[in-house]
């Protein structure tokens, strides 16, 4: 880097953005962190290790123990704008699915329709000679 001219080149600032620290500002903002929880490797393995161990309290407590084992609620990483978009898209696809679904259920305009329609040829035939 060319520390004595002032400036410095886009392959330069590429490299000294990218050996940041993983818990830097620019770090969280450009793996889309929306809460400011700036977590490491380290801190994402903790937490893992935190939520296994309460499972296995969970199920040992269950097996071995009477009553409900004590609240303890697992540590949540931090939420990302990828996960953001995720969860609209799955509710999306929830959203849609219960529409395609709700097209077939009995009940419905198109349907009630066709069953009428059908009753009245029935009655027809019926009263006819």
């Amino acid at each position: 880097m060319s520390w004595g001219e002032g400036s410095m080149n886009w392959a330069e600032l590429r490299d000294l953005v990218q050996h940041l620290p993983e818990d830097s500002a620019t770090k969280a903002a450009t793996a889309g962190d929306v809460e400011g929880r700036r977590w490491t490797q380290n801190t994402y393995l903790q937490a893992a290790q935190y939520n296994a161990l309460l499972l296995m309290i969970r199920v040992l407590w269950a097996a071995h123990l009477t009553g409900d084992p004590p609240d303890m609620p697992p540590v949540e990483s931090p939420a990302t704008e990828v996960d953001e978009r995720q969860a609209e898209l799955e509710a999306a696809g929830v959203a849609y699915s219960e529409a395609v679904l709700n097209q077939f259920s009995p009940g419905t305009q198109t349907d009630q329709a066709e069953i009428d329609h059908w009753a009245s040829k029935l009655r027809e035939l019926e009263t006819a000679p």
